[in-house]
Formats: structure tokens, C-alpha cells, sequence
């Protein structure tokens, strides 16, 4: 999985900020080699691949340690002597049926949201991390016009065309002069 993003992620070369419709975004760097603008997309996209936005502390099975109302499972009592009920059968006459001792669905639900805001926050970091890379290293994002979408969208993901087409934009010293009016 991580050789297939990063090799996506340099593959667009410096394109950012993808969507469904393709890149909506790209960035660039005047008088640099294309050389140079490679190694550069390659280098930001692998340290944007290893961003992580929390040490993940406190989290088992998604649920994280934060939440003092315990596990929403439920408990079986014993009796005085510290043994299980006894109701004959080899099964605890607790109610519940077959499944309960299963989680609630208002746990899991929680389990649930708390995975996707972690995943988001991986996004954001990851995002955050090409975005501060790239301006450290002295390029800049710019909007790609309608017209510049339509003939990205008709070349190649990873082709020669694209990363030339996608250089030569974030290059020109017009797209780059009005990158914050575009």
C-alpha cells in the first residue's frame, strides 16, 4: 500500500490537492532543472507519506482512552462467593440472548467516528507536510484554469507528457507571477 502511494504521489510529480475531477492545484518553482523538480516532488511526497498527526497513545481497537463511561459492554455479576450464577445448563442465566456480551451499537459507532477523525487527521498532516516541504523549498501553488484541467485530464497518470506539461506550467513565470489571482 505504501509503495502504490508513494509511487501515485511521484508520479503526479508536484501535482497537489486531488479530487475526483483530478488536481485542481499544482505547484512550481521558477528557473528550477526539471531534475531538480522531480527529486524535490519525490522527496515531499515520502516525507508527506511518513507525517503522522497523533503518536496514537491511549488507543486499542479503536476506541482511544479518553472516554471515562467504559467499554458499553456488558458485565455478568457474581455471586457472594465470587462465583458465576449458576441456573443449570452450562450457560449464565444473565439475560441478553446470544449476543450479549457483544459490543453496543452506540460503542461501535463511537469505535467508528474515532477511526475516521484519526484517518482525517493522518490526511491533514500528510497534506500539511507536502504543503510545508514545497514552501520551504521555495515553490509555489497555484490554481490550474479550466483549461489546463481539461488537458491534464488527457494525459497519462505518471507519463513523460504529464510531469513535462505539469514542469512547464510551474515554470512559467506568468502562471507563477499570478498564482495568488488564478
Amino acid at each position: 500500500m505504501n509503495a502504490k502511494l508513494f509511487g501515485a504521489l511521484a508520479a503526479f510529480g508536484l501535482a497537489a490537492c486531488a479530487t475526483t475531477s483530478g488536481p485542481t492545484t499544482s505547484w512550481g518553482k521558477q528557473g528550477v532543472s526539471m531534475l531538480d523538480y522531480q527529486t524535490d516532488g519525490i522527496l515531499c511526497a515520502t516525507l508527506a507519506q511518513k507525517a503522522e498527526s497523533t503518536n496514537g497513545a491511549n488507543s486499542a481497537g479503536g476506541i482511544s482512552g479518553r472516554n471515562a463511561g467504559g467499554t458499553g459492554l456488558p458485565t455478568t455479576s457474581t455471586s457472594s462467593t465470587g462465583a458465576a450464577p449458576s441456573g443449570g445448563g452450562g450457560l449464565p442465566t444473565v439475560g441478553g440472548g446470544i449476543y450479549r456480551e457483544s459490543a453496543s451499537g452506540d460503542f461501535a459507532n463511537r469505535a467508528a467516528m474515532q477511526q475516521r477523525q484519526v484517518e482525517m487527521q493522518r490526511l491533514k498532516a500528510r497534506t500539511d507536510a507536502l504543503h510545508s516541504c514545497l514552501t520551504d523549498r521555495g515553490y509555489t501553488e497555484f490554481h490550474l484554469t479550466s483549461d489546463e484541467r481539461a488537458a491534464l485530464a488527457k494525459l497519462p497518470e505518471g507519463s513523460e507528457e504529464r510531469r513535462k506539461f505539469l514542469y512547464n506550467l510551474g515554470t512559467n513565470p506568468e502562471v507563477l507571477k499570478n498564482a495568488s489571482t488564478r
